[in-house]
């Protein structure tokens, strides 16, 4: 009776963990409307829609953490959640995460007040200026090496627009869609003018902890791959960017 139970339970134990039930991911998203976001207490948002559609496809079981990117990050790091979005390539990040293929592209780019005199066609344009980021966030390279203009610091789109609008900004580096929609939000719209020339155009992507989910990336990049070819990734972003 023993080993007839050992060997129900080593078959249970196969079949539970086996794809045969499919396999489990856990990442985490960000405040990054309105690519993502959380309401009513649900991951909404373009990119979370475009995640969850290549997990489907790929046959492995998602859910999704409501994380800030700071901790997201770091749990991360840890395996805590298996990996995040959207998140950009950067050299000691690569050393530390796993990369998705890219799934979209984030043209950063400089939000002034209205009637500013500020031009822009590279960094050397923003010599001595305060120039608003995010805690945390990259912005290429260049820019975050960049010592000739000053970073002023905010924890979140919002108060860095308020900073703005009260002049404690000279500029701020934003995705051009979340910071219209941001502003829109905030009602402060008509007080901002975008320059045409982006900072840099970012490829966002999904980090995992490294070395530890090697088939479940090579799933979703086959999937990633061809919803590029097919055109579903860009005619589903298309209907976002105003």
């Amino acid at each position: 009776m023993l080993k007839k139970a050992s060997i129900l339970l080593a078959v249970f134990l196969f079949f539970s963990t086996s794809s045969a039930f499919g396999e489990k991911i856990t990442l985490a998203y960000v405040d990054f409307p309105p690519y993502e976001f959380q309401a009513n207490n649900k991951a909404d948002g373009i990119l979370v829609k475009l995640v969850e559609r290549i997990f489907q496809r790929a046959d492995i079981d998602l859910e999704l953490k409501f994380l800030p990117f700071q901790r997201a990050y770091q749990y991360t790091l840890r395996d805590e959640v298996n990996g995040l979005f959207n998140f950009y390539k950067t050299p000691e990040r690569l050393a530390l995460f796993d990369y998705s293929e890219k799934i979209i592209q984030n043209p950063l780019v400089l939000f002034v007040k209205k009637g500013s005199t500020i031009t822009f066609n590279t960094l050397a344009d923003l010599k001595g200026l305060r120039v608003g980021v995010l805690r945390g966030y990259t912005y290429g390279i260049d820019f975050d090496k960049d010592t000739s203009f000053v970073k002023e610091i905010g924890n979140s789109h919002e108060s860095n627009f308020k900073k703005l609008a009260m002049g404690r900004l000279d500029v701020y580096v934003c995705d051009r869609l979340v910071g219209l929609h941001v502003a829109r939000e905030t009602r402060l719209i008509s007080e901002f003018e975008i320059l045409p020339v982006p900072v840099i155009i970012m490829d966002g992507h999904i980090g995992f902890a490294k070395d530890k989910h090697k088939s479940i990336i090579l799933k979703i990049n086959n999937i990633i791959k061809e919803m590029h070819q097919n055109g579903e990734i860009e005619k589903i972003l298309g209907s976002y960017r105003h």
